[in-house]
């Protein structure tokens, strides 16, 4: 392993890998902080670009742009109060307080060396975890990784919002899109309704951008009358207060190692995502804490736990998708989008067939953490206009991004009409409530639970037991049932606190006119 580990270095550190880093991290930084923004749709509009490089630079550009941008969400948050991405709200808290105490760049800083840390921790169980559960992977057959890619579909009620049965539809319509085109084991045409131009399915780039990049553009020019809150920040003249000194840092270092370990629990588990782990570190950080009652109120503490367990989340969300096939949500299902467009498909084999570009992407990771820290340390005033830029000014960039970007997949104007027809069709699912997430995984998904549930289905033939003879069968089973009941559990607890905050609301209104 650690022969592959040098020789990912020795890959990583060329031109191409570095300039991409750099690019990546300054592109997901400046689309973290902008409000209304988010890494995400970064990712989609950058993903074109990887086209026409090696899949070391494509990849690690993309993974730059996922980390820089996870971080990028806390400069508004402490700014502005204005989260770019839900997983810094609780570092809106604490950051916002000490910016209105004129400490905005001790608060910039703990966050920033609060989220490098917990990256790097992060990636390095990445780094020697994945290959191993690649190894036991690879005792999987076909009727194992139907079970495997079942258990996946479960997943999606994690990332469904409010309704299951809304994210299930959406899921659906994932499977129908993705099987239109002609079958890759029958060679039968479905769905095409006689249009040549469907015989190869939809392009993955429109699709995407379609789906999940232009209905937000739609979104902000409906709500263009908004505005935005104003950068009007009092600075510290004292030094001390604008930067964290190392026994600072040292006194939140244990808050910072326990919130990683969290975040890369958390992030290691299919479709929980950053915001979960954020707020459970947040909890055990003001739980444990000497002073709990500064929580909220401008505590460097709370920053660093918040902040390094959702970054934490990047590298471990890595691991299912790599090693199980399962990007467990809308980020790694792009990043998975991405592997298969460079002809990579994650998967448990992975590690053999692709050794010296896994490593390379794993060494680009570490890589991308230092080029991070001091592009975002170096540039606090420059991030601090970014994140005050109206996004009036953003959203006409995205969609020529997002045309442009659609045209250069194929070089097919078709492909430009599959944009606008999709985004009249994303815009829809939005307005419907349904969720863009799910489908893209179930869209991503379908292909592979397809072939393997055809080769399971020669394998066993008449003798259907031997769907059930194998352990693989049981345990992916019982986490489907684990998972589907704690889906539906916490939904049913999420409902039952809005209602009774609601009766709550309602109580103190009666009060108040009495």
């Amino acid at each position: 392993m650690f022969d592959n580990i040098l020789q990912g270095f020795a890959t990583v550190f060329a031109v191409g890998p570095i300039v991409g880093i750099i690019v990546g991290v300054v592109v997901g930084i400046v689309f973290g902080a902008i409000p209304g923004v988010s890494a995400i749709m970064a990712i989609a509009i950058m993903m074109p670009l990887t086209f026409y490089v090696d899949p070391v630079v494509g990849i690690t550009m993309l993974l730059a742009v996922y980390k820089a941008g996870i971080y990028g969400g806390s400069i508004s948050a402490i700014l502005i109060n204005t989260p770019g991405a839900a997983a810094a709200f609780l570092t809106a808290q604490d950051g916002y307080s000490l910016t209105k105490a004129g400490k905005s760049g001790k608060a910039l800083c703990m966050s920033l060396y609060a989220s490098v840390t917990g990256e790097m921790l992060s990636t390095l169980i990445l780094i020697f975890v994945a290959a191993p559960i690649s190894l036991i992977s690879l005792k999987a057959g076909p009727i194992e990784r139907v079970y495997l890619l079942l258990f996946a579909f479960t997943v999606i009620g994690s990332v469904t919002g409010e309704s299951i049965s809304r994210g299930l539809l959406s899921t659906c319509l994932g499977m129908l899109f993705a099987t239109v085109g002609m079958s890759s084991i029958t060679g039968a045409t479905r769905f095409t309704f006689g249009i040549p131009e469907l015989m190869s399915g939809f392009t993955f780039i429109p699709m995407l951008m379609g789906v999940l990049v232009m209905p937000e553009v739609i979104m902000a020019i409906r709500q263009r009358n908004d505005k935005q809150a104003s950068m009007k920040l009092v600075i510290s003249p004292n030094p001390e207060d604008n930067r964290i000194s190392w026994k600072e840092y040292r006194s939140v270092l244990a808050t910072i190692i326990k919130s990683s370990g969290i975040g890369t629990f958390i992030g290691s588990l299919p479709g929980l995502g950053s915001t979960p782990a954020a707020f459970l570190a947040y909890g055990e950080a003001k739980r444990t804490a000497k002073n709990p009652e500064e929580f909220g109120k401008g505590s460097i503490r709370g920053i660093a736990a918040a902040e390094s367990a959702n970054n934490a989340v990047c590298g471990a969300a890595m691991i299912p998708m790599l090693t199980l096939s399962i990007p467990g949500d809308d980020v790694t299902a792009l990043l998975f989008g991405a592997f298969l467009i460079q002809g990579i498909t994650p998967g448990p084999t992975i590690f053999f067939e692709h050794t010296q570009v896994i490593y390379g992407i794993f060494a680009g990771f570490l890589l991308t953490d230092l080029f991070l820290l001091f592009l975002a340390r170096i540039g606090f005033k420059f991030w601090t206009k970014v994140a005050s830029v109206p996004r009036h000014y953003i959203f006409p960039c995205v969609t020529i991004f997002a045309f442009a970007g659609s045209f250069t997949a194929n070089q097919n104007l078709n492909d430009v009409l599959l944009l606008i027809l999709f985004t009249m069709f994303g815009f829809g699912m939005r307005l419907v409530g349904l969720n863009p997430a799910a489908y893209l995984i179930g869209f991503i998904l379908t292909p592979m639970l397809e072939q393997n549930l055809d080769q399971a289905v020669a394998i066993v033939g008449d003798d259907y037991s031997k769907y059930f003879t194998t352990p693989f069968a049981w345990i992916f089973t019982a986490l489907a049932v684990v998972s589907v009941y704690s889906t539906m559990r916490q939904k049913k607890k999420s409902k039952l606190k809005e209602e009774v905050s609601a009766t709550w609301k309602q109580e103190e209104v009666a009060g108040e006119k009495v």
